[in-house]
């Protein structure tokens, strides 16, 4: 069956200037490549028509060596990504891992990930679309929100994965459309948004002892925890979290920009969430320098951070300030748990009014 006319899915792409690289022969057998949807530094994810199941996927290639395009990725990073995606599969909130492939023709061939088509956009573009809109995120939208993300990390930590790279960019959103023939076809379904976790390329096992040099460049600066800012090699799965809370509060604050930013977001975020927690943070002393750990003990007895003065009561309940507050605990001792997190009070609350509708009980 031939794939059905499809139109870009309301995100502006580049023109493409250069053509696309070639897939193996059974790739290009199964699945027609229909658009770009997405390019990094280690290759490209294309919406792809599945011949023999007859439905849109994401093919996303990896690319086997370095040129002027891309960076060259192994064996092992494919291999982290797809194991990953497999040990997540089932969840509603982590996009569905179908296939895998790799080029065996050559030492250097590419190697391809097969998901679910998850969504027409990733959640920076869902942000800037509601922004350009002039329709700001509600409570419930972002408690709802945050109940499905919180629930894809908590199965991704339950069967042993750190992410270690939440960001809105890794964040798929399904909101009930696409364009099909050239025209948007509003999908039959009364759960509202959905929100997927992908992106699991710099994902690592937990229960690694000595963690890999990956953490420094896994996430963004803006989406980086404190600890790893220090060095720490040894971390769970609360610098997940700690992303997390970066996007609630972006959600919250109808930004499309990361939260923080400029050349010292170190320190950007201790001054707006408090130093206090990393300075009574017993793994400081095993980081830091002498000298710049009595500079963090010295601003953290008198900075306590402002996080409550730019999120007040009138804008996010005490409930919600309680789960943001426990997401950016700069101390990674006390920060919540995504279990923890789910268990708090505000989650309690069944989402109300808008397009955001219950999502039911999902297994953990």
């Amino acid at each position: 069956m031939a794939a059905p006319a499809l139109t870009n899915g309301g995100v502006a792409l580049a023109e493409e200037e250069e053509p696309p690289n070639s897939w193996p022969p059974a790739v290009e057998k199964r699945y027609e490549r229909l658009e770009k949807v997405g390019k990094g530094m280690f290759g490209d994810v294309y919406r792809a028509w599945d011949r023999v199941d007859e439905r849109v996927v994401a093919v996303k290639r990896l690319a086997g060596r370095t040129d002027d395009r891309f960076v060259q990725t192994g064996l092992r990073d494919f291999a982290r990504e797809a194991m990953s995606l497999a040990a997540c599969r089932g969840h509603p909130s982590v996009v569905e891992l179908l296939a895998t492939f790799a080029d065996s023709s050559r030492s250097d061939g590419d190697c391809f990930v097969v998901t679910e088509y998850a969504g027409r956009m990733n959640l920076r573009e869902y942000m800037k679309l509601r922004c350009d809109a002039g329709m700001p995120f509600r409570e419930a939208e972002v408690r709802e929100a945050m109940r499905q993300l919180l629930r894809g990390v908590k199965r991704a930590h339950k069967v042993g994965v750190l992410h270690r790279d939440i960001q809105p960019e890794n964040v798929l959103v399904d909101d009930g459309t696409e364009d099909v023939i050239g025209q948007k076809k509003k999908k039959k379904r009364s759960k509202g948004i959905v929100y997927k976790i992908c992106g699991f390329g710099m994902s690592e096992p937990a229960a690694q002892t000595e963690k890999d040099d990956y953490a420094m460049l896994a996430s963004p600066s803006s989406y980086r925890a404190p600890e790893l800012f220090l060095g720490s090699r040894d971390y769970d799965g609360r610098i997940d979290t700690w992303g997390l809370g970066c996007i609630m509060a972006e959600l919250l604050a109808g930004t499309v920009n990361p939260l923080f930013v400029g050349e010292q977001v170190f320190t950007c975020m201790l001054n707006l969430v408090g130093a206090k927690g990393i300075v009574e943070w017993p793994g400081l002393e095993r980081l830091a320098t002498p000298d710049r750990a009595a500079k963090l003990r010295e601003e953290g007895c008198r900075e306590t951070g402002h996080l409550r003065e730019v999120f007040p009561e009138e804008f996010l309940s005490q409930a919600g300030f309680e789960v943001l507050r426990g997401l950016l605990e700069s101390n990674p001792e006390r920060r919540l748990t995504a279990a923890a997190a789910l268990r708090k009070p505000w989650f309690n609350r069944l989402p109300f009014g808008g397009c955001f509708m219950p999502c039911g009980e999902v297994s953990p």
